[in-house]
C-alpha cells in the first residue's frame, strides 16, 4: 500500500498569504500592547520573506520592514532596528536596480518608491540617540534665523513640509496648537521645506514658489520658525523626503524620535519625557 506523504497546511500556504497573516496579527498583537509577541511574529514572517524573496509581493517585504522597525524601536531595541533596516535596504535597492532595467513603468515607479521609503527610515533610525545634524537655511519665511546650536536647552521639533503636500497642510494647526501649550516648557518648532517646484528653476521661478511658502504660512497664522533650506541635502540627512516629517531633538541636541509625529503612537509619548526631562 502507497502512503502519501504528510504535508503540513502551512507548506500549502503561499509565503505571500503567511506573511500578510503575520503583519495583521501583528498589528492585533500591538493594539493588545503585546509588543514582544509582535515582534516575534514579525521576525518570524521576515525570515520567511527573505527564505522565499521572489514570492513575496514588494510592497509587503516594504511594509514588514518598516512595521518591525517600529516594534523594535517601541522595545527599544534600536540596534536592532538598524541592523534589520539596513538589510532590507540593500535588497530593495537590489529590486528597483532589476526593475529599472527590465520592469514596465509602473514596476519602476514601485520599486523607486519602495526603495525610497526604506532608505529614508533606515536614515531616520541611524540619528536616534545621536547628535542632531545643524540645519542649514537660506530664507526664513517666519522668525529665524535659528541653529540647533543656539536652541540647546530647548526641545526643538523639527518639521519638514511641502505647499503641494495635503498632510503638511493638515499638521500646521495641530503644531501651531502644540508650540501655544507648550512653547512655556521649551518646546521650540522649525518648519523647514525647500523648493519644489521651482528646484534649479529661474529667479522668478523661485520668487513665485516663495510667495506660494509665504501665503501658506501667513494663512495658518504660524508664530514659530519657518526656513527654506538651500536645496535637498538637508531632507536626505534627516531622512525627510517623504512629508510630512518629524524629528524632535532633546534639550542635549540629540535626537530622540524621527518619523511621521502626529498621529504616531509613539510620539505624544517621547514628547512628553522631552519636555519633562531638566536641562
Amino acid at each position: 500500500m502507497n502512503v502519501e506523504p504528510e504535508v503540513s497546511t502551512e507548506q500549502t500556504i503561499a509565503p505571500q498569504v503567511q506573511v500578510a497573516a503575520s503583519l495583521d496579527l501583528a498589528a492585533g498583537l500591538e493594539r493588545a500592547g503585546k509588543l514582544s509577541e509582535a515582534a516575534t511574529e514579525l521576525e518570524s514572517a521576515l525570515a520567511r520573506a527573505r527564505a522565499t524573496p521572489y514570492e513575496i509581493e514588494f510592497l509587503t517585504r516594504i511594509r514588514l520592514g518598516i512595521t518591525l522597525a517600529d516594534v523594535y524601536l517601541a522595545l527599544d531595541q534600536t540596534e536592532n532596528a538598524s541592523e534589520m533596516m539596513a538589510e532590507e535596504v540593500a535588497f530593495a535597492k537590489k529590486i528597483s536596480e532589476i526593475m529599472q532595467a527590465t520592469g514596465t513603468p509602473d514596476q519602476k515607479r514601485t520599486a523607486t518608491s519602495g526603495y525610497l521609503q526604506l532608505r529614508d527610515r533606515a536614515a531616520q533610525l541611524a540619528l536616534i540617540g545621536q547628535a542632531a545634524p545643524e540645519i542649514s537655511i537660506k530664507t526664513w519665511l517666519q522668525g529665524g534665523p535659528v541653529t540647533l546650536e543656539d536652541s540647546r536647552g530647548r526641545v526643538v521639533l523639527l518639521e519638514f513640509w511641502a505647499t503641494w503636500c495635503k498632510p503638511c497642510h493638515e499638521m500646521f494647526p495641530k503644531l501651531k496648537q502644540l508650540h501655544e501649550q507648550e512653547s512655556s516648557r521649551g518646546l521650540e518648532i522649525t518648519a523647514i521645506t525647500r523648493h519644489y517646484m521651482a528646484y534649479r528653476g529661474t529667479e522668478e521661478s523661485m520668487a513665485e514658489e516663495l510667495q506660494l511658502m509665504r501665503a501658506m504660512v501667513t494663512d495658518h497664522g504660524v508664530s514659530f520658525a519657518v526656513g527654506v533650506a538651500e536645496d535637498e541635502r538637508l531632507q536626505a540627512v534627516y531622512g525627510a523626503n517623504g512629508l510630512p516629517t518629524v524629528v524632535l531633538v532633546d534639550r542635549q541636541g540629540i535626537v530622540r524620535y524621527a518619523g511621521p509625529g502626529g498621529e504616531d503612537w509613539g510620539f505624544d509619548e517621547i514628547l512628553e519625557k522631552c519636555l519633562a526631562e531638566s536641562v
